[in-house]
């Protein structure tokens, strides 16, 4: 396994949560996604992995403190987005 960003599918996975409880997120572009997606990754703190079992004790052991942060930055970040999208 090569060295991955854990956050990068945390975040990606909160936002497909997001957009089926909100269904103005589903009107957006995918590039306006992809640029939530990147503020959120700006502002938040990466989590590297280079093993399946590094994997899952990171996701393990700090889960549920991420999951709130990355909604709460892609909830910034929407904001960003619809104020002046591309």
């Amino acid at each position: 396994m090569a060295v991955h960003n854990l956050m990068e599918e945390i975040v990606a996975k909160v936002l497909k949560e997001m957009i089926t409880a909100m269904p103005e997120l589903e009107k957006l572009e995918p590039i306006h996604r992809d640029d939530m997606m990147a503020i959120a990754l700006n502002k938040l703190p990466p989590r590297y992995t280079t093993t399946t079992r590094g994997e899952v004790i990171v996701k393990s052991q700090v889960r549920a403190q991420l999951e709130s942060d990355v909604y709460r930055e892609l909830s910034e970040a929407y904001k960003i987005v619809t104020k002046s999208p591309r």
